[in-house]
């Protein structure tokens, strides 16, 4: 079976979350936060890392096993089905509004493109890359992510410096405001489980199953913290709560003059879909493999599933008809579920996991 390095591990799990608030989540927080919106991002950022803690134990205790045997392990056969299954829903509504979130930022390009369109040529690709498999997929990843990483970064650092600074407040204004953004921002890191599934697919030694979610979890906080403070920088609290797409503004203010490109708009589009692309990917084989092996069919049988949950990602996106129904089911829908799927239900598994791990046998090397 093919392993995964650990760089590819990291690249993997750090491109499988914050595709759906990241090019809005300022906008959640200032709209939620107000002048504590910083501390709501520091706040759900905390939340993640906890998360990303929760899962490594689980991965470093449960070697061999992904996040479906991992279920029917700790719950039981039928428990254990039933809970892996209630999480593919939320998973495909979660992708489905990702992929809603990136076709407003490419609107913005290209006015004149369908965005269901877009939403299907970048369907067809993570199809293919999802066929191919997760080694394939780990490969291509492990060249986006830095790539992504360092042309954001690059423009970000550029924006910082074009900016009036606006001050943010060093210490929380309301701690009760700041906690009940930070639990609605929490979706930041939705995804962040699939994690579970890519577990035994590489070498476990000195604990790296425990630390490496907590490093990519660490370096997105450490990413979305600055992308905050650079669009207070630049656009300021009110013009947080004004501009829905606020990254998408700060971004197309950066004009490169003399480089390879005269606009920025050609390397967002580049940028945006190539992440795109992979965390569709990724959770497109992730799904399928969980539910593969919850109904125990063949390898043969992933494609299927493949293919369908693209299909239902592509009519979830095309029924969200505006950005007021996609912020409900954001805060209604997608911020309840990330807590009990990253939260809830990983806690739990844990703690029953302590409790029965003395009559438990397992094949742990």
């Amino acid at each position: 079976m093919y392993k995964l390095s650990i760089y590819q591990v990291i690249c993997v799990t750090s491109t499988s979350f914050l595709p759906l608030l990241f090019w809005i989540f300022p906008y959640y927080a200032a709209y939620y936060g107000d002048i504590d919106g910083q501390w709501a991002i520091f706040g759900a950022c905390l939340l993640g890392l906890y998360s990303a803690f929760v899962h490594g134990l689980l991965a470093q205790n449960l070697r061999t096993q992904t996040g479906v045997e991992m279920l029917t392990l700790v719950f039981g056969k039928w428990i254990g089905k039933t809970v892996g299954i209630s999480f593919i829903p939320g998973n495909l509504l979660f992708v489905a509004m990702s992929l809603y979130s990136y076709s407003i930022s490419v609107k913005g390009i290209l006015p004149n493109t369908p965005r269901l369109a877009t939403a299907g040529a970048l369907a067809f690709v993570a199809v293919v890359g999802a066929l191919y498999g997760l080694e394939s997929i780990a490969r291509v990843t492990s060249i986006a992510f830095p790539v992504v990483i360092l042309i954001l970064g690059m423009s970000f650092s550029l924006a910082f410096f074009r900016g009036t600074w606006m001050g943010v407040f060093p210490h929380p204004v309301s701690i009760t405001r700041s906690a009940s953004t930070a639990g609605l921002l929490f979706p930041l890191f939705f995804g962040l489980n699939l994690f579970l599934m890519v577990n035994p697919y590489f070498d476990h030694r000195k604990r790296n199953a425990v630390w490496l979610p907590i490093l990519a979890t660490g370096l997105a906080s450490v990413y979305v913290m600055w992308v905050f403070f650079v669009t207070v920088r630049v656009v300021g609290y009110e013009g947080l709560r004004v501009l829905v797409h606020p990254v998408d503004f700060v971004l197309q203010l950066v004009q490169i003059q003399g480089f390879i490109i005269q606009r920025f708009g050609v390397s967002l589009i580049f940028v945006s879909t190539m992440f795109q692309a992979v965390f569709y990917a990724n959770h497109l084989w992730g799904l399928s493999e969980l539910s593969r092996r919850t109904l125990q069919l063949s390898k043969s049988s992933e494609k299927w599933f493949i293919l369908g949950y693209a299909a239902v990602i592509t009519i979830g996106f095309a029924l969200v008809p505006n950005q007021e129904v996609g912020q409900w089911i954001v805060i209604n829908l997608l911020a309840p579920l990330s807590w009990l799927y990253l939260i809830i239900e990983p806690t739990v598994k844990l703690l029953v996991f302590y409790v029965r791990r003395r009559h438990l046998h397992l094949a742990n090397e």
